[in-house]
């Protein structure tokens, strides 16, 4: 069976995967009821339309790059789901684009298409198309931010380091998490490069991206909280509600299947996480004491959550799940992370490039063990271990090809150039 003449070209082959990308989500997402979102979802387009309509961000615990979105679309297109979802599918595909570049210029071609096409039928990526939450957003922008630093770091000039560091530096207005990658993401173009003025540029920029808003918050809180970005409160509410007897219990629910009357995360939390009548300064200063009170007289039960938040962060399937969600991610993400991992031992010899992925992987788990987390929050991730993933297989193809003599459609494997 040979390829079509138009996937034989870079060209051709970037338009098939955008163009199916985009078809997929929306033919998933504009069909779904505008009610259908998650309960979170409502405090993001409450606060987005608030600020469309003057009103102001307020003490909102939320980073502010997925409000600013939002509040973009309202204001061109009125409070419309749909067209959070089309501007959704069209960062979906762009997505899937950029981690076949990204691929491409870590390891080949051929890694770089398939964990395009990957990426392409992921499910979770499909399904947060056509929700309001802030991970589609958060997904691309790190797939633009990685591909912008990988490119800085073959090519340290001025431009591409300004860019990388902008980026960087939007990425972490979308999500706090993401900040203590990019400080290691600047010692990585130091050390790819072999110029600590790659490294120092790239953060400069991107300190200088987020000072804007690092200066709204010093004086929107009485000159209380310059970092980090989300309001002083929603760090010690994070704590809290993440270091409670509540949370020993959320954690030990086993595994379950999903069904109506099942209790919400919310009810897991403290009563006094929601009803504290505090301004956010002192709020803060509450949920630490409470948190710091907890880990101290409960040290045991501490390390325990932590460590089930580290096996449920990277489980194959979500815990608390319909049977069919489940047998989806096992048919997917319970494929692809087995394989991620192959592909991370037959690329030691990369280790230089590749690094940056495993410091995303590594801090991005660090920064969400100590709160409550779930499967969720690592979807933003998962692209780049499919191009791990993707490299088990382009070596798996090559193999097989060169053993069997069989004469294949496809660029050429070159694996062995890395």
């Amino acid at each position: 069976m040979k390829m079509p003449a138009v996937l034989k070209s870079d060209i051709g082959f970037l338009r098939a995967l955008f163009l199916s990308a985009l078809v997929i989500r929306l033919v998933y997402a504009l069909p779904l009821p505008l009610d259908r979102l998650s309960s979170d979802a409502y405090d993001w387009i409450n606060t987005a339309w608030a600020v469309t309509q003057g009103q102001g961000f307020g003490d909102s615990i939320r980073a502010p790059g997925y409000i600013f979105l939002l509040t973009g679309i309202f204001s061109v297109f009125g409070k419309s789901i749909a067209a959070v979802r089309v501007i959704q599918a069209v960062m979906g595909a762009l997505t899937c684009v950029l981690i076949y570049k990204t691929g491409k210029k870590i390891f080949t071609e051929t890694t770089g298409r398939i964990a395009g096409v990957l990426t392409v039928l992921y499910p979770y990526l499909i399904a947060y198309t056509g929700d309001l939450m802030s991970e589609t957003l958060l997904t691309f922008m790190l797939a633009c931010t990685m591909y912008r630093i990988v490119k800085a770091g073959e090519t340290a000039s001025w431009k591409n380091l300004a860019i990388a560091g902008v980026l960087m530096g939007l990425t972490g207005l979308t999500k706090t998490v993401t900040l203590p990658f990019f400080m290691l993401a600047c010692a990585w173009l130091w050390w790819q490069t072999g110029k600590f003025r790659s490294g120092f540029l790239a953060g400069a920029i991107a300190l200088l991206t987020i000072t804007p808003w690092a200066l709204r918050n010093y004086y929107h809180y009485g000159g209380y909280s310059i970092m980090p970005i989300n309001a002083p409160h929603a760090l010690g509410f994070s704590l809290y509600t993440a270091c409670c007897d509540e949370a020993l219990l959320y954690e030990a629910r086993g595994e379950g299947v999903r069904k109506p009357g099942d209790k919400p995360v919310a009810s897991f939390m403290p009563a006094d996480a929601y009803n504290l009548k505090l301004p956010p300064v002192e709020r803060k200063k509450y949920y630490m004491e409470k948190a710091k009170s907890w880990i101290k007289t409960n040290p045991d039960k501490f390390l325990w959550v932590v460590y089930r938040r580290l096996v449920h962060f990277w489980r194959l399937y979500p815990m608390i799940a319909y049977k069919w969600e489940k047998i989806a991610a096992m048919a997917t993400s319970g494929l692809y992370l087995p394989l991620a991992a192959i592909g991370f031992f037959l690329s030691l010899a990369a280790f230089k490039k590749t690094s940056l992925l495993l410091a995303l992987f590594a801090t991005y788990t660090l920064s969400h063990i100590f709160f409550t987390t779930t499967l969720r929050y690592r979807i933003p991730i998962d692209p780049f271990l499919i191009i791990f993933a993707a490299y088990s297989l382009d070596r798996a193809y090559g193999i097989c090809r060169n053993r069997l003599r069989i004469k294949l459609p496809g660029p050429p494997h070159a694996f062995n150039a890395i």
